[in-house]
């Protein structure tokens, strides 16, 4: 009896151990997604319990509320890293202040399907309010009943009958010191600081404590902080104003959420030459929700640096920078790079050091021609979507950290060496995993004898693909023939001359590329084009547009130059080639 009681324990105890492998491996949605947004894009989260062979997928199809098809997007990420276990994802190039409905199918091969439907809204663009007061400032220290014979004398003044749906028509001259603005307005009623047709008031220092605050028109200049805040405010605009001679420009020191920061030219006090890695053109200090849009951004540390989780980054002109054009470093899921030009960066272009969640999206920027690498790769790196990059680098343009591209999906990008070089450099080797997606990319390393070092080295794409099974679609191209124009005559501090790095006709990266749902939908030709510009495309207008807020305007076309020339208004999905 005891022999056979042993057996029995034995048994159950296996069994047990069977069970508790088996249901390790099942994958099943926790709770219901996550969900947010900004204008033009949608973010979701959805945990996952379990799922440790990690072959659990989340497909994603969408509609606005009233429409009968479905669009494709991309499949949510799979994303095992730094203690989330979920699946998580973006929708990008929606119409603001839009109703749409999101249908997520999980499916586990071990564990069977779910299906959900969600509503979900983006954020509508933010308007000034109509038919409230507009009051006249002018600087001073007290006084005035705010008309134009009679203005306020000073802000301080001002904001003691400032109300909700109020514009602040602020005139010429010195408002000296730190200017706090304390008076909140609300989502649909801003209280507004604005220049008064022709004149230029002009600020040492802003400190925003309110919400729903306007900023515009404003020089902001000779002051260590442009503007910071206090309080964390929500819902701030920053619109076409310019910050000169600051270190910290734009500085969220005390965080804030969904601020709109569009249009501003900044230009700080760093020298491009120095190397140096204080003095930021936007910090945004970790926090979320923010949308940083067609802003031209020179002679400071990063232009763009620390989303905290949901923040869009796009159609900025970032020059002349001692560091990183954008440094997304820290942040946490579904932050979006995209549509941005950044030249002359000294150090890299992009920065992943680290993530503290997943995914990012770096999609149709182009970085010429940092002497690091086109993206920055230290630290603990996870799922992001590198896609329609035009990255040129002076010596290499991934020269360093490129083992971390492993866990990212990399396609239809252009790595491009000035000089000759390796396309990408990588020492330490690596073999691609659940992660890895590495495939329909084109390379220019020059006249080097090795286009990759993967560990080892190989001669080109036909020896690096046999040997790692990366980029078994890629191919070589030829700066020299593929682009219509190519001017990069020096290595930072050097400045690059700004240019479209758009391809010529007959360039083996035309209908070289992967179909990607919900980014590329409307290429032209047989495939979509490699890099940031779609042949035949309209091109994109980086830096401050000429036209006022609207949804039309959020993917202006234009000389390219920043800011300077008309800007046709082109709807965004055609834009990046959609």
């Amino acid at each position: 009896m005891q022999y056979r009681h042993q057996i029995m324990q034995a048994t159950l105890c296996l069994l047990t151990i069977f069970v508790l492998q088996v249901s390790s491996v099942f994958a099943l949605p926790v709770d219901s997604p996550r969900s947010y947004s900004t204008y033009n894009s949608i973010g979701i989260e959805w945990d996952v319990a379990q799922d440790e062979n990690h072959n659990a997928t989340c497909t994603v199809g969408y509609r606005r509320v009233g429409d009968v098809n479905w669009k494709d997007g991309l499949p949510l990420f799979r994303v095992d890293f730094n203690g989330a276990n979920m699946m998580a994802g973006s929708l990008f190039f929606l119409e603001p202040g839009t109703e749409f409905e999101v249908l997520l199918t999980f499916s586990d091969p071990d564990n069977g399907n779910e299906t959900l439907i969600l509503q979900i809204a983006t954020r509508p663009l933010p308007v000034k309010p109509t038919g409230g007061r507009r009051l006249h400032v002018v600087p001073g220290s007290g006084g005035g009943r705010g008309t134009a014979a009679d203005p306020f004398h000073g802000i301080e003044a001002a904001q003691v009958v400032a109300k909700p749906g109020d514009i602040f028509l602020l005139h010429s001259g010195l408002y000296p010191g730190e200017t706090e603005l304390s008076k909140s307005g609300t989502a649909d009623k801003y209280i507004v600081w604005q220049a008064a047709p022709g004149e230029e008031p002009v600020f040492e220092t802003l400190r925003i404590a309110a919400d729903f605050t306007w900023l515009e028109g404003l020089l902001v200049t000779g002051n260590e902080y442009g503007l910071r805040t206090y309080s964390a405010p929500r819902g701030v605009v920053v619109t076409k104003n310019r910050f000169t001679e600051c270190h910290y420009c734009v500085y969220l020191n005390h965080g804030g959420s969904n601020w709109y920061i569009a249009d501003n030219t900044i230009v700080g006090d760093v020298e491009p030459a120095s190397g140096d890695y204080g003095g930021e053109g936007i910090e945004l200090n970790h926090s979320s929700g923010h949308v940083v849009a067609h802003n031209s951004i020179s002679k400071v540390a990063d232009g763009v640096s620390y989303p905290g989780q949901n923040c869009d980054i796009f159609g900025n002109e970032i020059f002349d920078v001692s560091d990183d054009g954008i440094e997304p470093d820290y942040g946490y899921a579904n932050n979006r790079i995209w549509g941005n030009r950044i030249s002359g960066a000294y150090h890299n272009g992009i920065s992943f050091q680290p993530m503290n969640s997943a995914p990012w999206y770096i999609l149709f920027n182009q970085v010429a021609a940092p002497v690091e690498s086109g993206i920055k790769l230290r630290g603990n790196v996870d799922r992001a979507l590198i896609a329609h990059n035009t990255f040129v680098g002076w010596q290499g343009a991934q020269k360093t950290g490129s083992s971390r591209l492993l866990s990212f999906h990399s396609y239809n990008n252009l790595w491009i060496s000035v000089t000759d070089w390796y396309a990408w450099e990588n020492g330490d080797g690596g073999v691609a995993d659940w992660r890895t997606k590495l495939d329909y990319d084109g390379f220019d390393w020059g006249n080097y004898t090795y286009g990759f070092k993967w560990g080892d080295r190989y001669h080109d794409l036909a020896e690096f693909s046999a040997a790692t099974g990366l980029q078994t679609h890629g191919v070589r191209v030829n700066k020299d023939t593929c682009f219509t124009k190519f001017t990069v005559p020096a290595p930072p501090p050097a400045s690059v001359p700004f240019q479209h790095l758009t391809l010529r006709q007959g360039c083996n990266a035309v209908n070289a590329g992967l179909p990607l749902a919900n980014i590329n939908d409307h290429f032209l030709g047989t495939a979509p084009d490699l890099g940031a510009y779609e042949y035949g495309k309209a091109l994109p207008h980086y830096g401050p547009r000429v036209n006022s807020i609207s949804y039309s305007d959020l993917g202006s076309s234009g000389s390219g130059t920043s800011g300077s020339g008309s800007v046709a208004p082109v709807l965004l999905p055609l834009l990046l080639g959609r």
